[in-house]
């Protein structure tokens, strides 16, 4: 018999924000333990919160008795500390930073109401054994979310300012928010209707990908791409990866089976080709598949397979380059969209921004986005920017069908 112990700890400051103050503070930690054990080809699990007692340990090998299938070795004589904390700073530091941050805003932009939230977040995550296995990812960040509304607006909210990183980029958010709300001033129109060059949340157009992807599904023939392993199928500069790096925030360099690879990523799509789906033990098995590292799970479950953790693997030129000097669509706000069952987009955009790729333009109406999935990542596929331009981010570029 094998007992494995998978931990998350996640530690919060959250400064909660209402009507350009700070509202209140709240700070917790939360340590969620899973215990597991193996024997003769079955798994048994238990989770508790906090450190796991003998109690813990005795209820996960009770439910052995339930019998349920793993029949494989849990990983071993491997060890590995990955620590990504950068922030340095004091509760009571953070308090004043923020503080001066909002007196900084609201001095500048009185016509301008700010709320919601900015959180500073430490996460440890472990997955060790008896077997030999000892990983540890640590993590902590800073995740400005802010949401606006212009005083005069019959609007709930009108916009929204987002940063998140591992340094305290206050400097860098304010920096962000007066480019943002002076352009939000200044009502411009859409320089055309039909396909234009939109910048977007990659996860809003990838979430498709994601689901088509999954190993399980096309192991069973469910997904859109069952057909289409090892067939080119999107622009040939778009590669996608499962990322396990350090550009994820709180991701850990192991899944919960405790598998890896190498530099942490996996190719999936390479040179607009589907190479691979993403997979954990059980469907790689089953289906004949590589093993990608994908299981997932709560800390009480039995690891499966559910989404992965896709990346489009940046390209060489700047956002400013990828635009070439032609206006783009930048989309902050759009909610009520989705693909259909065949890969077609559509959705309302609440809140957008004409740029250039180094400047905000202004602000624009509300309007439609729309396109095919293979479109959207073939011939329409501009690209995902090697730069940081705005809010901190690498921005996928593609071209959408705009309307009202």
């Amino acid at each position: 018999m094998i007992r494995e112990l998978y931990q998350k700890t996640v530690r919060e400051t959250s400064i909660n924000i209402t009507n350009c103050a700070i509202d209140s503070v709240r700070k917790k930690s939360i340590m969620k333990s899973g215990c597991r054990v193996y024997d003769n080809g079955f798994i048994g699990v238990a989770g508790t919160f906090g450190e796991p007692t003998e109690k813990t340990w005795a209820e996960a090998e009770e439910r052995l008795k339930d019998q349920i299938p793993y029949p494989f070795e849990p990983e071993k004589n491997r060890k590995r500390v990955r620590d990504l904390r950068q922030l340095n700073i004091s509760d009571e530091e953070f308090i004043k930073e923020m503080e001066d941050l909002l007196k900084t805003l609201n001095s500048e932009y009185p016509d301008f109401i700010f709320s919601h939230k900015i959180n500073i977040c430490e996460s440890e995550i472990s997955l060790k054994n008896d077997a030999g296995l000892d990983y540890v990812n640590y993590d902590k960040t800073i995740e400005y979310v802010l949401l606006v509304k212009h005083r005069d607006s019959i609007n709930i909210i009108d916009s929204g300012l987002i940063r998140q990183g591992r340094t305290l980029q206050k400097k860098e958010f304010i920096e962000d928010a007066r480019m943002f709300l002076d352009a939000f001033r200044n009502e411009v129109s859409l320089p055309q209707q039909g396909k234009i060059p939109v910048i977007v949340e990659p996860g809003m157009l990838l979430s498709k990908i994601n689901e088509s992807l999954n190993g399980e599904q096309i192991g069973f023939g469910t997904s859109l791409f069952c057909n289409k392993i090892n067939t080119k199928v999107f622009n040939s500069d778009l590669h996608i990866i499962q990322d396990r790096t350090e550009e994820k925030y709180h991701t850990p360099f192991f899944d919960t089976e405790g598998v890896t690879q190498k530099d942490d990523v996996y190719y999936l799509v390479r040179n607009g080709v589907i190479e691979k789906a993403y997979t954990d033990k059980m469907n790689a098995k089953r289906f004949s598949m590589p093993l990608t590292g994908s299981a997932s799970g709560d800390y009480d479950e039995v690891p499966s397979l559910s989404s992965a953790d896709l990346s489009i693997v940046p390209g060489k030129k700047t956002l400013k380059e990828l635009i070439n000097g032609g206006p783009a669509i930048l989309v902050i706000m759009a909610s009520g969209g989705d693909y259909t069952s065949s890969g077609d987009f559509a959705s309302p955009v609440q809140m957008a921004y004409l740029t250039d790729g180094e400047k905000i333009i202004g602000k624009l109406p509300e309007f439609n986005i729309s396109g095919n999935l293979y479109e959207i990542f073939g011939d329409d596929f501009i690209g995902m920017s090697c730069d940081r331009a705005f809010m901190g981010e690498k921005a996928l570029v593609v071209k959408m069908n705009v309307n009202y």
